[in-house]
């Protein structure tokens, strides 16, 4: 992976169901619905841009490979295929 800035991250997860966790943290949980779900990640506004280490950590806590990733934050998958992936596997519960 290359880097990718951190604003671009946060945007792209805005657009595919996240929202902000109202803490001092920049916790960003999925929502299905209006149902908080158990994915989340950590973003740090202080970090420009993300490099290969955090990024591989945010595909993991986000249940996603390295292609899905960037993906998900180039747009082409989109929510409805996120949230299936993620019942497929087993990380949030089917409704």
């Amino acid at each position: 992976m290359s880097a990718i800035k951190t604003r671009d991250i946060e945007a792209a997860l805005l657009r595919k169901g996240f929202r902000r966790d109202n803490t001092h943290h920049e916790y960003l949980w999925l929502y299905v619905g209006e149902r908080q779900t158990n994915v989340r990640t950590l973003l740090s506004h202080g970090i420009p841009e993300y490099g290969d280490d955090l990024l591989a950590k945010i595909k993991k806590q986000l249940g996603l490979s390295k292609p899905q990733f960037l993906d998900l934050v180039g747009c082409p998958l989109t929510y409805e295929i996120y949230v299936d992936h993620l019942r497929k596997s087993g990380r949030i519960n089917p409704e």
